[in-house]
């Protein structure tokens, strides 16, 4: 069991002031650190706690936390208004990252009209404008162009941990 909680890495989320919380998953003792040499460093790092333990984990800068889903959605590109269904795979209080269900010419930059319903208790339909940041085959990572300060319905739903995520696209 040992040897496996050394492999799973676990994931560190950084604040906007480059600090992280390390938490050791064996004793509980907690470490504030500054991060800021690790800033341009895409590696694992091995952490070595005061009761012995060692673990692997990854630094998260992102600025907002990402909450993992599978919910159906379809895009709309405002250029020639095609649309084309969706899985989305994460989302945030900026953006969102979406696998497309069939090949289209999308590129970075290009603006589209995102609509998905949340996995919540009131089947709440998100629709935001967003810009193309990333495109990887069929794997799209997008910003809201117009993010809104106060998203309630976002908010609340990011705010949620109870974990509804479907196993495989089919299920949905």
């Amino acid at each position: 069991m040992e040897d496996a909680q050394k492999k799973k890495k676990i994931k560190i989320f950084v604040d906007k002031n480059n600090l992280a919380t390390v938490i050791c998953h064996s004793c509980g003792h907690a470490k504030q650190l500054d991060v800021t040499k690790f800033i341009n460093l895409n590696k694992t790092l091995r952490c070595r706690c005061k009761c012995g333990k060692s673990f692997l984990c990854t630094l998260e800068f992102r600025e907002y936390f990402r909450k993992k889903t599978k919910m159906i959605g379809h895009f709309t590109f405002l250029r020639d208004r095609s649309q084309h269904k969706i899985i989305v795979n994460d989302v945030s209080r900026k953006g969102i990252n979406f696998s497309m269900l069939t090949v289209c010419d999308i590129k970075i930059g290009d603006i589209l009209e995102v609509i998905f319903t949340l996995d919540d208790t009131h089947k709440t339909v998100i629709c935001k404008q967003v810009e193309v940041k990333s495109v990887h085959n069929r794997l799209i990572g997008c910003y809201f162009t117009c993010p809104q300060w106060y998203d309630k319905e976002l908010g609340f739903y990011l705010m949620n941990t109870d974990s509804r995520v479907k196993k495989s696209p089919e299920e949905l």
